[in-house]
């Protein structure tokens, strides 16, 4: 029978996963903490009962553990939700929207959705700087996506350079800032902004626990920003948006401060790991400050084939052809199994 299923407009890494190392979509390899493991076994029993309303348990954890408001803080089943709810709250059609040419793609999808008109900042050499794309803002411009650091590129920028930045925007703009990745940086010149939604009154931070959290699969993240804000996107939250138990993982996953912190040190220790061993001339390693790496390679041909030949030996990472970076490939940075796997692999690659 033919499947008349429209496709996703979303290009993910890639579905299999079951005896694969999946280096494909950014995921913490080392799987949630035990004691989120725990609890999600003892809630499964009450998967009947509909969860808090507003999550008002993890909301009051959050607000704890940041040290933030609980009543400017919004859940989303990812924090991908939470940029649906902006675009619906704040952008009419043919409002003018900006993000980065390589930027993650639920931007341009929701901007299309929304019928908005997107102006693209071209960051081809990735490591942008705020500054020239500040040139390209007019006052049309209704929303201002940045992610930082940025998937798939990795580029980053620092609090000095953000704070110029939202100093030279407008009030009526609102800057959305990404932090998904924010928790692998520990460089004191970076910001994830948390501090400065005090000062700005059109900054919304976006917040992420399918990263580091390895929550991927509960799908709950969460958005920031000054209480008008907040109660504006509730409009458009849906009641019951986020499960009960991806509530209870992500309260526990907060409280477990000795997890966070080696689920850091085992990123940079197996990225560094990564980096030094990968030895294959067909490509170039580009490094970056999240939890994954880029390979640059000669030609569209020779990367298709690379991944093509990972994928024949168990290993998945991910094309960025779709992102109109037909000459790279981002790998997530694994377990050190993983990554010892994928490096004996891919330094066999030969053409």
């Amino acid at each position: 029978m033919k499947n008349n299923q429209p496709k996703n407009a979303y290009k993910g890494g890639a579905e299999v996963f079951k005896g694969y190392v999946r280096l494909s979509s950014n995921e913490n390899n080392y799987g949630p903490a035990k004691s989120v493991k725990s609890l999600i076994k003892q809630n499964i029993k009450f998967s009947n009962i509909y969860p808090e309303l507003d999550g008002e348990s993890l909301l009051n954890q959050i607000a704890k553990s940041y040290k933030i408001n609980s009543k400017q803080i919004i859940l989303g089943a990812g924090s991908d939700e939470v940029l649906q709810m902006i675009y619906a709250a704040f952008s009419r059609p043919n409002d003018e929207v900006i993000f980065t040419k390589y930027a993650f793609a639920m931007y341009s999808i929701y901007a299309k959705n929304f019928k908005c008109k997107v102006k693209l900042f071209d960051d081809k050499d990735f490591q942008f700087k705020l500054a020239s794309l500040n040139k390209i803002i007019s006052q049309k411009t209704k929303i201002i996506f940045l992610a930082n650091p940025n998937n798939p590129t990795g580029s980053i920028f620092y609090k000095n350079e953000l704070i110029k930045f939202l100093n030279k925007i407008k009030k009526t703009t609102l800057v959305v800032l990404d932090a998904a990745y924010c928790e692998y940086i520990k460089d004191h010149k970076y910001d994830d902004g948390m501090r400065l939604v005090k000062n700005y009154s059109n900054l919304i931070i976006t917040r992420s626990f399918s990263k580091i959290f390895a929550l991927g699969g509960l799908r709950i993240g969460w958005g920031y920003a000054n209480s008008k804000i907040i109660s504006q996107l509730y409009q458009y939250k849906k009641p019951f948006n986020v499960s009960r138990l991806s509530c209870i993982a992500a309260q526990e996953s907060l409280k477990n401060k000795k997890w966070i912190n080696e689920s850091i040190k085992n990123n940079s220790v197996n990225k560094t790991l990564t980096c030094k061993q990968l030895n294959n001339k067909s490509f170039e390693i580009i490094d970056t400050k999240a939890n994954f790496i880029l390979l640059k390679f000669k030609n569209s041909i020779i990367t298709q084939q690379f991944v093509d030949f990972l994928h024949l030996n168990k290993i998945t990472v991910r094309s960025l052809s779709s992102y109109g970076l037909n000459n790279y490939v981002r790998m997530t940075i694994g377990t050190k199994t993983d990554m010892k796997k994928a490096i004996l692999v891919a330094n066999k690659f030969n053409v």
